[in-house]
């Protein structure tokens, strides 16, 4: 009996350090590149027409000088170093010039709103409900209903570049009151 008890002490406080250090990975990893999402670094090789080919290790990709300029950057020239945060389909959804890395933040919240016509989303937080513009067309035809729980990745110029249904972790921390950065 005494060796039963033991080892069911033993096994939860084996699985309450397993959910402690998870969580602890999951709230780090909110600082960097989301999940999913993965950075590399290139070269712009070209420039057509507002078009910059960016070189990289893994491939080449395209940017637009607009989107230079609504993340508040210079436009890169060619031969500028530049950091790429590409989503899960390989997608450029950032583009910083190398050294000059974005801090991202992550709001979590019910998805009251997301415009049809108007490129914005609203979601109701701990704080109030908040209203951000939405950086790509592709981010309104997930297929997320309204009173969902989400998160969005907002970039440094305020604009949401990602999506997604909130976490168990990511409500958990927004119960709290709390916005992860």
């Amino acid at each position: 009996m005494n060796r039963t008890m033991n080892l069911h002490v033993i096994m939860l406080s084996a699985v309450m350090g397993m959910f402690l250090i998870m969580s602890g990975i999951g709230y780090a990893d909110s600082k960097s590149v989301s999940h999913g999402h993965k950075q590399v670094t290139g070269v712009v090789t070209t420039e057509k027409g507002g078009v910059l080919t960016v070189k990289t290790p893994t491939g080449d990709y395209s940017l637009t000088e607009n989107a230079s300029h609504r993340h508040g950057h210079a436009v890169p020239k060619v031969g500028d170093e530049v950091t790429l945060v590409l989503d899960e389909n390989n997608a450029v959804i950032e583009a910083h010039p190398k050294g000059e890395e974005g801090i991202h933040q992550f709001y979590t919240g019910k998805l009251v709103y997301m415009g049809k016509m108007n490129k914005e989303i609203k979601l109701q937080t701990p704080d109030g409900e908040k209203v951000f513009p939405l950086g790509r067309l592709e981010i309104k035809t997930k297929p997320i209903e309204e009173g969902a729980m989400v998160t969005v990745e907002v970039n440094e110029g305020g604009t949401v570049i990602d999506l997604h249904r909130a976490s168990d972790d990511e409500t958990s921390i927004n119960a709290k009151g709390k916005t992860h950065e």
